[in-house]
């Protein structure tokens, strides 16, 4: 028994022509006069410089047989007589598995796996680079995947080259005028890529003065500032459309397909991220005043103060708590000096707020992405002085359990080996002990007051960082949520496939069955996977168990820095 892969709309007598590697797979029929004459025009179409990228990938066709369709078959689908050339003749039973001739413009085709959908070209680089070093792929396994894989280009190119053949048949290669027009317009959108692509070359390679200064920057400017690595990310969206108007070759439906998501999904999330600046925009212009007035309650109420009551609160034995008086005020005058140092330059920036204010409408103009990048700056401005206060009490509190970690191992007769990194036993001398005793009453009376401090700064710290991750992560979501590949899943599944199946049904008179080639939907595990892998670095880095563990080992609390969030959406 032989199988033929025969296409589900083809129903006429002929020479079908097609591959016979690595199975037979029928493309198409030919109604020619004899075989000669279909093999001659099959020959001139492998000699076309548009069907070269599709032989790579497919094979050159070939004329497999003649056929003649049955009129008293049994199925809804074709089953014709077929009297093979090659591979199986007609005295063999032959099972038919039909498959569907998705047409060029359709941009549905079919794909092995969910990795057969190429929805981000970096996907595909790591996934190459993986497969390098994964030994368990052995070269059978490697050959019969690629098998496969030049069997499903082959169903992907059916139509095309049926149509390419029909145009051969009537001696038109391509419309002159479409061709032209088609031309022009490729050749517009790549000379705009051309010279956005030597306009950057330029910047980075120009020896001019004001260039280089801007470059250096702009290089060292976006590792502190959203708004900067926001520019960033909007420049290189820009370059990812206009990649995505370059010519594919002829017969790749696959890095057809994934080139029209990456440049829709990208297209949509630039026109949305702008529509929702402009509103916010004619929102922050109508309520100037109420933002003015929020701005000053937020930024000079309650952040100077509040903070300013809370410190002489706890200077002042609160709530029965008798902390270190001569530290609680040192503690408690070294922060409000530091704050009142703040507020005094706060004051001279308040007249400069509305322009500010302004800066920032002009900001969401530019969609709603660059006003948060703008918020996320403004926030770590304003909120430096709770950042130095922070930094002063955790280092203190930091060197505190330190020394008393070492007291630990000093009253228990043993020392931390830093060659081997353990714990081994000594022995002190008496006079070490008594300087550790010495210690150990100094810590015991002053570790309260630092605690009790430390406690108050952390909690603001966190405060500000969980308000960080909210913006944050308000900014991935608006920057690389996938809304078009999503809307494509739903509306179209067979232009996003995410593997093979065989579907059976039984014949019109029940006595066998048709097999059909069908396409499993792209799985949303897939379509949101680098956005779930943002999501996790998120989650992981502002877990509340990690900051809790921050906060009681007494290490520094930061946020999650830029490179982690780039590398998944590059």
């Amino acid at each position: 028994m032989s199988s033929i892969f025969w296409p589900c709309d083809v129903a006429r007598s002929g020479f079908c022509y097609g591959w016979d590697h690595p199975t037979l797979c029928v493309a198409g029929v030919l109604e020619a006069e004899e075989d000669s004459h279909a093999e001659t025009l099959l020959q001139r179409v492998a000699r076309s410089a548009e069907t070269r990228a599709l032989i790579e990938i497919c094979g050159a066709p070939r004329v497999l047989g003649r056929c003649v369709l049955s009129p008293f078959a049994r199925s809804s689908y074709p089953q014709p007589d077929v009297d093979m050339f090659c591979g199986s003749s007609r005295a063999h039973s032959t099972t038919y598995i039909y498959y569907h001739r998705h047409d060029v413009n359709s941009l549905r085709f079919y794909a092995l796996d969910s990795d057969g959908t190429r929805l981000f070209e970096l996907q595909d680089e790591i996934l190459r680079w993986s497969l390098k070093h994964d030994f368990s792929h052995t070269t059978s396994l490697r050959s019969a995947s690629n098998t496969w894989q030049i069997l499903v280009n082959q169903w992907n190119s059916a139509k095309f080259l049926e149509q390419f053949i029909e145009r051969e048949q009537r001696g038109q290669t391509i419309d002159i005028q479409e061709h032209s027009a088609r031309f022009k317009e490729t050749s517009n959108f790549a000379a705009i890529y051309e010279k956005f692509h030597c306009t950057i070359d330029a910047i980075e390679s120009s020896t001019n003065l004001f260039w280089r200064v801007t470059s250096f920057v702009f290089v060292y400017s976006r590792e502190f500032s959203i708004a900067v690595q926001q520019i960033e990310s909007r420049a290189r969206k820009l370059r990812r459309l206009l990649r995505g108007v370059q010519p594919v070759p002829n017969g790749d439906m696959r890095l057809k397909s994934s080139q029209y998501i990456e440049f829709y999904n990208t297209l949509w999330i630039i026109l949305n991220d702008l529509i929702i600046g402009i509103a916010l925009r004619q929102f922050l212009r109508q309520d100037r005043q109420a933002f003015l007035h929020l701005f000053k309650l937020v930024f000079e109420d309650k952040a100077v103060h509040e903070i300013r009551q809370i410190l002489l609160w706890l200077d002042s034995w609160p709530a029965g708590l008798k902390l270190n008086t001569e530290l609680s005020r040192f503690y408690s005058h070294s922060f409000m000096g530091l704050i009142a140092l703040w507020n005094r330059g706060f004051r001279t920036v308040i007249p400069l707020i509305p322009m500010l204010l302004g800066a920032l409408e002009l900001g969401s103009a530019f969609g709603v992405t660059m006003a948060l990048a703008m918020v996320c700056d403004i926030v770590c401005v304003f909120m430096a002085h709770v950042q130095l206060c922070y930094l002063v009490s955790v280092t203190v509190y930091g060197h505190l359990l330190r020394l008393a970690a070492s007291l630990w191992n000093l009253f228990r007769g043993r020392r931390h080996n830093v060659l081997r990194n353990r714990t081994d036993p000594w022995d002190y001398d008496v006079d070490q002990l008594l300087l550790g005793t010495i210690l150990f009453t100094l810590i015991a009376y002053l570790f309260p007051t630092v605690l009790v401090y430390y406690i108050l700064f952390a909690t603001m710290r966190v405060s500000i960082i969980l308000v960080y991750a909210s913006l944050e992560t308000a900014l991935a979501f608006m920057n690389y949520f996938p809304l078009f590949a999503l809307m494509l899943r739903v509306k179209d599944p067979q232009r996003s496939p995410g593997g093979i199946y065989m579907r059976v049904e039984p014949t019109n008179g029940g006595h066998g069955v048709d097999v059909f080639v069908e396409s499993h939907p792209l799985p949303f595990a897939v379509t949101f996977s680098q956005y779930v892998e943002l999501w996790k670095r998120l989650a992981k880095h502002y877990h509340p168990f990690r900051l809790v563990w921050y906060v009681v080992s007494g290490r520094v609390l930061d946020t999650i820095p830029r490179t982690y969030v780039h590398s998944t959406t590059r």
